[in-house]
């Protein structure tokens, strides 16, 4: 079989292009194409292609690869080959294994032609946890000509960039009603000084628990996980999910060896969600959206909230108030097919550190 080569691309759009994928393919999209509409007629349909375009790009990859993507047969032409299947499953596994830094690319690519193309360039910096919602916000500035930069990293190291000057907003979330003797409360408060910093309020969102289509293993809360044994697939510590699991852990009287995998831990909820869907974990926390677009099934067990913090002389600034006018403004409703489980009936509102650990 020929050795897979890979040369990277990209290409220039006024407005956002359709595919939800941030990295595309041409012969991946055909797959996942057929995949999803079940054959070759539907996928040729959906791509906007003949069925004798596609037919014959099938055919020259297969040559080029060595190797049948469709089974053969009268009526079989929507059936991937297991290689075909195995391609899907590394394409679903780079998405998530370095979505970040292809979000990042992908802005910092845009980003370096902005500003190119304007005579000014003076961007408001957000650094923080990764969150679907967040990479919307990023494309709706580009839409808007609003001058915005995002750095993922996590909730810990976003507030810690903030600390030393490095960004203007840091992005964290925690448990919702979590108190002041709370872990989110000991973790994040030391970062969040009332004197100088305000926090605004942008979404709640709801969590749960990701399991295999079918849920084989009939697993429905941290107990199940425990109980049954089943491999779980943590968060690293400083994330909000890691978080949100150590207090629903804590509420079930469980002591975290019970806990099958609880020090194996993944980059992302979205490379939880590819162990999961691969059969190498059986249950990870993620939110719903998450879930979904792994074709997983989701057990909701409980919100969080998004906050963006920032020092109170940027929000007192201009450039701080044309930021608050414009978050104020995005209407989410086209989104909410993206950000299931999200509410975003908050934001905006302005709280003082003290006010977010009830």
């Amino acid at each position: 079989m020929t050795p897979i080569k890979v040369r990277l691309n990209f290409s220039l759009f006024k407005k956002e292009p359709n595919s939800k994928l941030v990295l595309s393919n041409p012969l991946l999209d055909l797959l996942d194409a057929v995949k999803r509409t079940g054959s070759l007629t539907a996928a040729s349909k959906e791509l906007g292609y003949s069925y004798r375009h596609l037919w014959n790009e099938v055919k020259e990859w297969e040559k080029e690869l060595g190797a049948d993507l469709l089974v053969s047969g009268r009526g079989k032409n929507g059936e991937l080959t297991p290689f075909a299947e195995r391609l899907l499953w590394a394409n679903k596994e780079v998405q998530a294994k370095y979505h970040k830094q292809l979000l990042d690319l992908k802005a910092g690519i845009a980003q370096t032609f902005s500003r190119a193309i304007k005579e000014t360039w003076n961007p408001i910096q957000i650094s923080g946890c990764p969150d679907m919602a967040i990479d919307i916000l990023r494309q709706i500035a580009v839409d808007k000509g609003e001058d915005l930069e995002v750095n993922f990293s996590s909730s810990l190291e976003g507030l810690k960039s903030l600390n030393n000057h490095e960004c203007d907003i840091a992005g964290f979330n925690f448990p919702l009603s979590s108190g002041k003797d709370s872990q989110a409360c000991k973790i994040f408060s030391p970062y969040l000084d009332p004197e100088s910093m305000a926090v605004i309020t942008f979404a709640t969102r709801l969590q749960g628990l990701a399991v295999p289509k079918g849920n084989p293993k009939k697993i429905y809360s941290i107990m199940d996980i425990a109980f049954k044994k089943a491999k779980f697939i943590n968060r690293k510590e400083g994330t909000g999910t890691r978080l949100l699991f150590d207090k629903l852990l804590q509420a079930s009287g469980l002591p975290s060896s019970d806990i099958c995998g609880y020090d194996n831990y993944s980059a992302s909820t979205s490379m939880s969600a590819v162990a999961i869907a691969s059969s190498r974990a059986d249950a990870g926390i993620c939110t719903a959206n998450v879930a979904e677009e792994f074709h997983l099934d989701f057990i909701p067990l409980a919100k969080e909230i998004y906050y963006l913090a920032c020092k109170k002389e940027f929000l007192a600034s201009q450039k701080g108030t044309d930021f608050l006018s414009f978050l104020k403004g995005i209407d989410w409703e086209p989104y909410s097919k993206q950000l299931q489980g999200y509410d975003f009936s908050h934001v905006g509102e302005i709280l003082s550190p003290e006010e977010i650990f009830q």
